[in-house]
């Protein structure tokens, strides 16, 4: 069953910070299961002789550790080449086009299995296998298409990976098809595989771990580049939720996009810059980037939930009744959590990425810096059902600003590309925090991220309640950025903590030039609580924005609610506009993607995308923007009027 239909229904209203009812302990392994290995995908598997892939698969009941050592370990089914320990995700089978492939599979568990994902070229009714408890397959097939795939099993009566809980949930494997003629075992790129151990329960709060190759973060591996190589990533989406993919620092391209039947590559001419890619359910994607400034930078899912304790399962309580049904003994989990890299608290999707300087490195000083000065603070009452919101103030002049008020959302930071600038952010909150100036191509230790951006020993610490922290940087390029809290993101950015930060050459013109900042709050989709609200320009029903009919606008949308991928529409009751396509996460798209089109976009939390709207017509038109899970909807009025000169209609 997929997630969405264990939701717990609450009310719109109920605060995200209602405590959850107890935790249950965790399944535990049999005394028997091995542990698994944690697969890095460096090593396809299987023996290649004379163009032929020879490989032997057994699915094993298994014990996996998907965070530290002191965190509980947990019963899986998990696939192992024959003769070595099982292995989260499952052995690589990668090899050039054309080859060969004789697989023997053997089910050792004690369930039947249904298997697919082998071969991805043929249309999915001719790629399943069932494999019986104890029983043994043998297929032989041909790699036909080049690409990126993955295989995967479920347990007896479920039809498809998106249907998987927590037993069979790492039964999936990366597939990858080279070019004819590649060496076997040659790979100029890493591969990348996301899972997810999901518990549902329907009267409390469900278990999780969300993992890259076998691993949640802080215990995922840590990568290290040097500066100036290029870097090519291979990412699976093999977890039945989507992420939208946030990389610190650098831009990426997607040279690459496929999902379980298939891979396309994208011509180079429309392959623009981003620093955020959403990844459906079971989605692929290559991506290519260069890692131009030394430091510690971090590459992660941006739904708050899934970088957050909710992906964590440590902390189980002892005692426990075993539920009817369950065919693995349970026990208990009790361990004192790691508390993770450099007193952050982030869990789950994220990949720790250390930079090394070239020889000829120099950090830039800068002594001549306009100054900023943003406050961090909480103003009671201020959010839907009356919930206390957290936010920011710009400070005005020599005076700081009340300390209970906030301004939703933030308020637009105006830069200039190439100006020196200090941000100097003061925390008037009861709790640390950290602010991430997003997609920005900045130095690390501004970078924002507590404990891991810098270089060295200059590392960024929490910002401190009472404490202040200088954002140094330079930004080297104009374009719409979001500015948001980067620690207890659920809370913070939830609650309100989130901004536009717009970098220009010359001063913009605001009555043709309108920022559209989407947010909210709410535990969303994923927590199974449906009280995800949506906030327009920090309100549920913004103030109208007045254009001209015939005048170019340009409008800058902002995503940057912690838990929904947002969808926008502007048009009538009847009929969609059209607008051009100019800008994605503050790079300019390549001429080939600057079209006209209907004025619709998805964007994932932190995207944002600039379009030039020309209104045809006098009159009134909305800008609706409502969360994909469809449970909150917003209307911004555009009031179209009639030029001075009377032209127009």
């Amino acid at each position: 069953m997929l997630h969405a239909l264990v939701l717990i229904a609450l009310p719109l209203t109920q605060d995200a910070t209602v405590q959850p009812l107890p935790r249950l302990p965790l399944p535990r392994p049999v005394a028997s299961a091995p542990m698994v290995t944690i697969n890095d995908n460096r090593a396809p598997a299987g023996r290649f002789e004379n163009g032929t892939l020879t490989l032997a698969l057994d699915i094993v009941e298994a014990a996996w550790q998907p965070e530290g050592n002191n965190d509980p370990v947990i019963p899986v089914l998990a696939f192992a080449e024959r003769g070595r320990t099982p292995a989260v995700p499952g052995p690589l089978l990668r090899a050039p086009m054309g080859t060969s492939v004789r697989l023997t599979l053997r089910n050792r568990s004690d369930s039947a299995i249904m298997l697919s994902g082998f071969r991805p070229w043929r249309p999915a009714d001719e790629d399943t296998v069932h494999v019986a408890a104890g029983a043994t397959r043998e297929l032989a097939f041909r790699l036909d298409s080049v690409g990126t795939f993955f295989y995967w099993g479920v347990l007896k009566g479920l039809s498809n990976w998106r249907e998987r809980d927590w037993l069979d949930s790492q039964l999936t494997g990366a597939v990858v098809v080279d070019p004819a003629g590649t060496p076997f075992g040659y790979a100029r790129d890493r591969v990348w595989v996301v899972t997810e151990w999901f518990l549902p329960y329907r009267d409390r709060p469900f278990e999780s771990a969300l993992v890259f190759n076998g691993k949640a973060w802080p215990h995922t591996e840590r990568i290290t580049l040097m500066q100036s190589d290029s870097v090519h990533w291979r990412l699976i989406n093999a977890a039945a939720v989507p992420h939208p993919m946030h990389l610190h620092g650098f831009y990426f391209r997607v040279t690459h996009r496929g999902g379980e039947r298939a891979d396309t590559a994208i011509a180079a001419d429309r392959q623009a810059l981003q620093n955020v890619q959403i990844m459906e359910m079971g989605g692929t994607m290559r991506f290519s980037f260069l890692p131009t400034t030394p430091g510690g930078w971090v590459f992660h899912c941006h739904f708050a939930d899934h970088v957050s304790d909710r992906v964590s399962l440590a902390g189980s309580p002892e005692a426990f009744v075993a539920p009817a049904g369950n065919r693995m003994a349970l026990a208990t989990n009790s361990h004192a959590h790691d508390a993770g890299a450099g007193g952050h608290d982030m869990r789950g999707l994220v990949l720790g990425l250390t930079v090394t300087p070239a020889p000829d490195y120099r950090e830039p000083q800068i002594t001549e810096r306009r100054t900023l000065r943003l406050f961090a603070q909480k103003e009671p009452n201020r959010l839907p059902g009356r919930r206390e919101a957290f936010g920011f103030m710009l400070q005005q002049g020599d005076s700081a600003p009340p300390r209970d008020v906030v301004q939703l959302p933030g308020p637009v930071l105006e830069l200039r590309r190439g100006e020196p600038v200090r941000i100097i952010v003061t925390n008037n909150l009861d709790q640390p925090t950290g602010v991430h100036w997003h997609g920005l191509e900045i130095e690390s230790f501004p970078d924002g991220v507590p404990g891991i951006s810098g270089i060295g020993d200059r590392i960024m610490p929490p910002i401190a309640p009472g404490e202040s922290f200088a954002a140094e940087f330079t930004p080297p390029r104009s374009g719409t950025f979001p500015y948001h809290a980067h620690m207890h993101e659920i809370l913070q950015i939830g609650s309100g903590m989130y901004g536009a930060l717009i970098v220009t050459d010359t001063p913009r013109d605001t009555t043709h030039d309108h920022v559209i900042v989407a947010g909210g709050g709410g535990l969303g989709a994923f927590a199974k609580q449906i009280n995800t609200f949506v906030l327009v320009n920090g309100r549920v029903e913004p103030r109208p924005i007045h254009m001209t009919v015939g005048e170019p606008n340009r409008i800058r949308l902002v995503s940057i609610h912690g838990e929904e991928i947002l969808l926008f529409r502007l048009g009538t009751d009847s009929t969609i506009a059209d607008w051009q396509a100019l800008a994605k996460d503050g790079a300019d798209l390549p001429p080939a993607l600057q079209v006209m089109g209907h004025a619709r976009t998805a964007l994932g939390p932190g995207e944002t995308a600039d379009f030039v709207f020309v209104p045809a017509d006098v009159g009134r038109m909305t800008l609706e923007v409502f969360g994909r899970s469809g449970v909150s909807r917003v209307e911004l009025p555009i009031v179209v009027k009639p030029r001075s000169d009377g032209g127009g209609r």
